[in-house]
């Protein structure tokens, strides 16, 4: 793969991580680890603007409800409604601590349903070494069976990351790992 064809690609790796040549590419690239890690920010800053900008709306729209009388009524069902989806959507939500080999909490792993198919992994990290490219493996275990690898991340340069996976459901892992690309017996935090 070129350098000029992996840096008009770089921004589907924001959203899909199934593309070997152009993975082989960033980890092997500073410029492409860069400018990936740039348009991550950017698309995580457009996200919550937009976030923000719809909660501003769905609040103004809240409080027109609220001036009938039965708007009151009206909110108080759908709060009902509300809680109950909300109660039941997240039965499934597990939240695991990662932890360095000195017991130091560095970061957390949060598994949540995102369908009746799939699981949805989120990693919160902060402090793992950024040298090297910062270019890291997420692994996954169960109570037997081999270890699997969830994917790849970066980290920058203070060593803090935000990544998301998403894998199929029906599997129980039982704990999580992470350790640098190409050195897979190096664990530098687990849960």
């Amino acid at each position: 793969m070129t350098h000029e064809r992996a840096w008009t690609r770089l921004p589907d790796l924001l959203v899909d991580r199934d593309e070997p040549d152009l993975l082989a590419h960033v980890a092997a690239c500073h410029d492409c680890q860069r400018q990936l890690f740039l348009l991550g920010r950017v698309d995580r800053a457009l996200r919550g603007a937009a976030d923000g900008r719809s909660n501003a709306r769905r609040r103004l729209r809240k409080l027109r409800w609220l001036r009938l009388p039965s708007g009151l009524a009206a909110a108080a069902v759908a709060a009902a409604v509300v809680l109950t989806l909300l109660t039941s959507h997240h039965d499934g939500l597990r939240q695991l601590t990662l932890r360095t080999a000195s017991g130091q909490a560095i970061g957390r792993a949060v598994l949540d349903r995102s369908d009746a198919e799939n699981t949805s992994l989120t990693l919160v990290a902060r402090g793992l070494p950024a040298h090297g490219g910062g270019s890291y493996v997420l692994w996954a275990g169960g109570s037997r069976g081999r270890p699997t690898s969830v994917g790849r991340f970066m980290v920058d340069r203070s060593g803090a990351c935000r990544a998301r996976f998403n894998h199929p459901g029906g599997h129980s892992w039982a704990r999580f790992w992470v350790t640098p690309s190409g050195q897979p017996n190096a664990v530098v935090a687990t849960t």
